[in-house]
């Protein structure tokens, strides 16, 4: 025989037995990615806007990759119990985290501390999109409109209430108390279902809550809408006055936005296959139309440009939170 041939075979006989052993070498992302279920944490009640679409965007996510997603609610310290859970899990792309500005931007000023880095312990994978909020009170309440709440705040300093369950929320009041010199209330609660409940009930006089979760409630008639934060009226809630029209209030914008995220360190093929099917669902049309209607509007991302919105919007919500007086507690 030939010697080349011998060389040959002993080659392949050489990497016959090596391979077992290289393929158990081979990290895990080199593998099938997912091969088990993906665990979606979101740092907020069940119920809330975050929450919804989360388990949406999981539920694409098990049908596109065939794996199953659960979707874990861990709500408390604005969010923080949530976010730092997913900030010390493994970077395999099993834990992600589906959030909001609030935990990866405004608590950096909100708080005095908080366990986990936004920018260093994530690694960002797509938005997923923006909204508003709107002040909502009870039906019956002696106000209507955004001006009839500022008039009676007036009139009755320290008796007129407003609820938040998130950053947003907290800036909205503490900026339309300041800015409009009004002595309100706050009072937050750990979930906007929470607090929506004791608005309908009477106990909170209002509330600073997201238009989709406030939809329902003011559709069926058991809320009514103020008030909403964007800086031109909002096209679901026609005749209903911007807090941009409050005394002082010139100029006032503000929207929330929801982002998906994993532990920093997961592999760049994991956080690839991720960005492109959260993007594909922001790109469905019936996911576009459906949130649409509930005054949500979809948009995704690379990751890259999630990376420098949120460096961005950390500086802006420093500045409103400043421009609200509001001191890190």
């Amino acid at each position: 025989m030939p010697l080349f041939m011998n060389r040959i075979n002993r080659r392949a006989t050489l990497a016959f037995l090596l391979a077992p052993v290289m393929g158990a070498a081979l990290p895990a992302h080199a593998q099938a990615y997912p091969d088990k279920a993906v665990r979606v944490i979101v740092p907020f009640a069940a119920g809330t806007a975050t929450d919804t679409i989360a388990r949406l965007v999981g539920q694409h996510i098990a049908d596109a990759l065939k794996q199953p997603v659960v979707v874990d609610n861990r709500a408390g310290a604005n969010g923080a119990i949530g976010a730092d859970a997913v900030a010390k899990a493994r970077a395999d792309g099993y834990t992600l985290l589906v959030t909001t500005n609030t935990t990866q931007a405004s608590n950096l000023s909100l708080m005095k501390s908080i366990p986990y880095d936004p920018q260093k312990d994530f690694a960002p994978i797509s938005l997923l999109g923006k909204g508003a909020f709107v002040l909502a009170t009870r039906a019956d309440a002696p106000f209507s409109t955004l001006a009839e709440f500022v008039a009676h705040a007036q009139k009755n300093p320290g008796k007129v209430s407003y609820g938040s369950a998130n950053s947003s929320g907290i800036i909205s009041g503490a900026t339309l108390a300041l800015k409009s010199k009004l002595d309100l209330i706050h009072v937050p609660y750990k979930s906007g279902p929470a607090a929506l409940s004791d608005v309908m009930g009477g106990q909170t006089s209002s509330l600073f809550v997201d238009i989709q979760s406030a939809l329902p409630h003011l559709r069926s008639g058991k809320l009514k809408a103020l008030g909403v934060t964007s800086a031109q009226p909002h096209p679901l809630l026609p005749g209903v006055a911007s807090l941009a029209s409050a005394p002082g209030m010139d100029n006032f914008d503000l929207s929330y936005w929801i982002a998906v995220y994993a532990p920093a360190g997961t592999p760049a093929p994991v956080l690839q296959t991720l960005n492109q099917q959260v993007v594909r669902f922001t790109q469905s049309k019936e996911v576009i139309a459906r949130f649409a209607d509930l005054g949500f509007t979809v948009e995704g991302s690379t990751s890259a440009q999630l990376d420098e919105f949120t460096r961005s919007e950390i500086g802006k919500w420093r500045s409103l939170i400043h421009a609200a007086g509001i001191t890190p507690e």
